[in-house]
């Protein structure tokens, strides 16, 4: 009897023993749960390639320095994850501190000599079999989401890693438990990163046990000068620069900026996203920079008056390089080089020398005695009857308040503009006599920019118009006949055109095609007439121009603003920019002469162009382009181009130089020009966003009366990209990374000159 009831006993007691063993099992598993314990499978090894993270900042983390419910933080971590993806990042980059005091954190941390302790909002909650893990439900969420969560680095003292700084043992043990991927924030830490990384595995190797740092240690830096190519490339707010660099960085992620800062202005994320998607980026500069040894200007064949020359040529970067004897200091990568030589009168031979290649060029010096001989000669102009006709037969000319100065523009003047001459000036221009035609509004016209008409040619008479609508651009035709030279006034919603030697005995349309704009026509003392338009902030005005058509009429455009669109075709869909790659063919423009394959000015400007074309057109707009190739449109075709198509913007595409008679290297910069006041906002965006993404020096914007700014259609300008006259500066603007900076910079300016 007593063998059968200890028999009974031992088995109650197993039973007991299992039944608590499950109990047990059963309470581990209620508090996994509702501790949300993260993907057991370890940290994301994704290609570093598809990533694309999100910093989740101090603004973020201050969250959870107030006590908040279970239920509010984990709403809080969802909503986090939403906004991220939302933005297009599959990863989320956070600290796990609480913003205001480093020493608490969102981990749950074991031990009494830590220097970290966790956050009083986490621990507040718990409850018996309830202890919320933010840490982990952020992962499982994450992973629910496919998506990562991953952890920065920092030191004790919460700050950034400096170099040479032991990774904490606490935040490297959470990194462990949780199988975070840890994240260097900048070249310090992720140095710093490295160097625990290699002590953590030497001791393992001393040791013979596997490193404790076994997840991967990957970083990621901010992309400047020197930072080398890390693993995650970052340049918050530069969608321009940070696509370039992740589209020729092959295998690498990105980020796309902080949390907080995103949700404020995502439009710049936006933005990048676009510029990421497609096939690889198309080959835009159809010349590479040569290694050969070169001297690639000055020309040997033009006589140089300076004491001075700075030469440029092209070289072997890797091998030291001579010029008459003196070593030459190289920058840059590509092997263009620089070095001013002082010049004796008469031939002077340069040398430069690289291992066994030697190229040796004569450049002549002479004094320079000026001057001319002799009497001004006419030009064959005559001078005109007052109240005769004469007719502009250049595509652009300048209406002059002085005759004798250039820069005194009343208004532009295009070919086929009549007008009614009130006297004539004979004056002596570039060494010619010739004759200024001063017209009833008081401005003058010279006489190489136009021809006289036959004394009987009638004054303009229109009796009445028409509108249409092309585009975005509301087109008055008017009846009647003549094409008059106008002026005009142009001050917030009001426009003033004002057509000289004209007659207008029509109306109007009582509907201009713009919302609540209201127009008076009335005669002008001085024989013609004006239209005075009254536009508001609604429906308000972009650009106008007169054209002249082909059956002696005249057309007036009012150009409707462009807006920022919510197609997905993307943000500039029905917005047409037309681009200007300068020069072009036998016009190289700088540096020098056209020296075997060597990039000149011509061909940057081109391939500038082509990457912008193709950016532009990734976030939808229309792109027009005076020239594909390596020729030459004249101004008046690269005027007739703009006023044909009336595009939204127009952007003249440029690099600059200096005179070579200095050391240039250090003359660097982007600069843009606007004439009328409407497209000095496109300079600005532009100037902004080209140094942004390149780094340059920003030079500023200036007025001045180039031929191609001159439209009132729509802002105009032109852009200075950078200094070919300095080796340091063209090799980033020839470079690959600084054509495509430079492109995405371009179309970003002009979306952030579109209203959204």
């Amino acid at each position: 009897m007593k063998t059968r009831y200890r028999q009974r006993r031992a088995l109650a007691l197993v039973l007991a023993l299992a039944a608590l063993a499950a109990l047990a099992a059963l309470a581990w598993l209620l508090v996994a749960l509702v501790r949300g314990i993260g993907s057991l499978a370890g940290p994301d090894m994704r290609s570093l390639s598809d990533v694309r993270a999100v910093v989740l900042g101090e603004d973020w983390s201050s969250y959870f320095s107030t006590a908040r419910t279970t239920e509010e933080q984990q709403a809080y971590l969802e909503s986090t994850l939403d906004e991220a993806a939302n933005l297009g990042a599959n990863t989320v980059l956070f600290t796990g501190r609480v913003d205001g005091d480093p020493a608490q954190v969102l981990f749950r941390v074991k031990g009494k000599d830590l220097p970290v302790a966790t956050a009083a909002a986490v621990t507040d909650n718990d409850r018996f079999l309830s202890r919320f893990d933010p840490v982990g439900y952020l992962i499982k969420q994450a992973d629910a989401r496919g998506m990562q969560a991953a952890l920065l680095a920092t030191g004790d003292d919460g700050g950034l890693l400096t170099a040479g700084a032991a990774l904490p043992e606490w935040l490297q043990t959470a990194a462990a438990k949780e199988k975070l991927a840890l994240y260097g924030l900048d070249a310090a830490s992720a140095a710093a990163l490295d160097g625990a990384k290699a002590a953590a595995e030497a001791a393992a190797a001393e040791t013979g046990q596997a490193a404790q740092t076994s997840m991967p240690l990957l970083t990621y830096v901010g992309l400047t000068e020197g930072s080398g190519a890390p693993a995650l490339l970052r340049k918050d707010d530069d969608p321009a620069l940070l696509a370039a660099a992740y589209q020729l960085e092959a295998g690498r992620g990105l980020v796309l900026g902080e949390l907080g800062s995103l949700l404020a202005d995502g439009a710049d994320a936006a933005v990048t996203l676009r510029y990421l998607q497609g096939d690889a980026l198309p080959d835009v500069l159809a010349k590479e920079v040569p290694r050969a040894l070169s001297i690639v200007s000055p020309d040997p064949a033009v006589t140089l008056y300076s004491e001075n020359v700075y030469l440029i040529g092209t070289s072997d970067p890797e091998q030291p390089l001579t010029v008459n004897g003196q070593t030459v200091e190289r920058t840059g990568d590509m092997g263009v080089w620089g070095l001013l030589v002082p010049l004796n009168m008469g031939a002077n031979d340069i040398t430069a020398v690289q291992g066994d290649a030697t190229v040796t060029i004569t450049v002549n010096r002479s004094s320079y005695t000026g001057g001319g001989s002799g009497a001004a000669r006419p030009d064959g102009s005559v001078a005109a009857a007052p109240g005769q006709k004469l007719r502009i037969t250049e595509p652009l000319a300048s209406l002059l308040e002085d005759y004798t100065n250039s820069d005194s523009i009343l208004m532009t003047a295009y070919e086929g503009a009549v007008a009614t001459v009130k006297k004539s000036v004979s004056f002596v221009r570039s060494n010619r006599r010739t004759y200024a035609y001063q017209l009833e509004n008081g401005g003058y016209i010279l006489a190489k920019d136009c021809e006289l008409l036959d004394a009987s040619t009638p004054d303009a008479a229109f009796t009445g118009v028409e509108r249409t609508t092309e585009g975005n651009m509301e087109v008055f035709t008017f009846t009647g006949a003549g094409t008059p030279l106008y002026t005009h006034t142009w001050e917030g919603n009001e426009l003033t055109v004002t057509f000289l030697s004209a007659s207008f005995s029509g109306q109007m349309p009582a509907d201009l095609g713009f919302g609540g704009a209201t127009v008076t026509a009335e005669a002008t003392e001085a024989g013609g007439f004006s239209l005075h338009f009254v536009f508001n902030d609604v429906d308000p005005l972009w650009g106008y121009h007169v054209r002249y058509t082909a059956d002696g009429t005249a057309q007036l455009l009012l150009k409707h603003q462009p807006e920022r669109s919510d197609a997905d075709t993307g943000p500039l869909t029905g917005v047409t920019v037309m681009l200007d790659p300068g020069h072009g063919d036998t016009d190289t423009g700088a540096v020098g002469v056209p020296e075997g394959d060597f990039p000149q000015e011509k061909d940057l400007n081109l391939a500038e162009a082509l990457a912008a074309k193709y950016r532009l057109e990734q976030l939808g707009a229309t792109v027009l382009m005076t020239r594909t190739d390596d020729s030459f449109p004249s101004l008046g075709d690269r005027i007739k181009a703009l006023n044909d198509a009336a595009p939204d913007f127009f952007i003249s595409v440029h690099h600059n130089s200096t005179n070579l008679d200095k050391e240039t290297d250090d003359l660097v910069g982007t600069e843009c020009y606007w004439f009328y006041t409407e497209g000095r906002p496109l300079a600005e965006a532009l100037v902004n966003r080209m140094c942004a993404a390149t780094g340059r020096k920003a030079r500023g914007v200036f007025y001045n009366y180039f031929y191609v700014t001159r439209s009132n259609l729509c802002p105009a300008v032109l852009l200075e990209t950078g200094f070919v006259s300095s080796p340091t500066e063209y090799q980033s603007c020839a470079g690959d990374l600084g054509l495509w900076a430079e492109g995405g910079a371009i179309a970003q300016a002009v979306l952030d000159c579109v209203p959204g």
